[in-house]
């Protein structure tokens, strides 16, 4: 009994969403050999390059397992113990894709035991979910880390166009007084009403242009905030 519920556990395809998709974790099949072999496949938005190292740093710092390049973005460990897994030495492969139509990144995390031998829910369920339980902790440390960059990236914007289309306001409301007082003598200072007249149309259409600049950054930190706040 104790059996078939970890099979139903392990096929249960793991989906974290906050108000879009963050991140899916699931089994699924990776080319080794000339063969598709089982793995835990996660998908998500960072490319390859900075999950590569993220994941590297994650399992050195926390289980001491030290990864190697590969091919391409590719990374292993050959003959390694990973206790956190099972007490086999095994050999340990990420490999990453680039699905450049969605613009995401997959991993597929695989264990190799011995000659075509290898790491799957049915004759491993409980190794199997040991991995499939890092790879998840793995995932919603690094996309919390990743997501939180590039909102602080977006505060950081979004205040220095605040403040370049209050500036700019303020710049219109003294050329709109200068204005007025420049009425008392209309013909000296013709010209010079001419050219701040224009730089106010010049300007109404910077303040379109940054409002519409702002609305937007607001909407990204938003949506920055429900992703982060649906990643659990």
């Amino acid at each position: 009994m104790k059996k078939i519920i970890l099979l139903s556990v392990f096929f249960y395809v793991f989906s974290f969403i906050g108000k879009s998709q963050t991140f899916n974790i699931a089994e699924g099949t990776a080319v080794n050999d000339d063969m598709a072999r089982p793995c835990i496949t996660v998908t998500f938005e960072p490319d390859a390059s900075e999950a590569k190292k993220a994941w590297k740093n994650y399992l050195k710092k926390k289980y001491d397992l030290k990864l190697k390049s590969d091919r391409g973005d590719d990374l292993k460990a050959e003959e390694a113990v990973f206790p956190a897994v099972t007490s086999r030495t095994m050999d340990f492969y990420t490999r990453f894709e680039k699905d450049k139509d969605n613009h995401t990144t997959k991993m597929n995390v695989f264990v190799k035991f011995g000659y075509d031998i290898y790491l799957n829910n049915t004759d491993n369920p409980s190794e199997y979910s040991s991995l499939m339980s890092i790879v998840k902790d793995f995932s919603v440390e690094f996309l919390r880390t990743y997501y939180s960059d590039n909102l602080e990236i977006l505060n950081s914007e979004l205040a220095k166009t605040e403040k370049e289309q209050a500036h700019t306001l303020k710049e219109n409301e003294t050329l709109a007084s200068d204005i007025e007082k420049n009425k008392q003598t209309i013909e000296d200072l013709k010209k010079e009403n001419e050219e701040k007249t224009a730089q106010i149309e010049a300007n109404k259409k910077t303040i379109v242009t940054l409002t519409e600049k702002v609305t937007a950054k607001k909407e990204e930190i938003q949506k920055m905030n429900e992703v982060i706040n649906g990643i659990k």
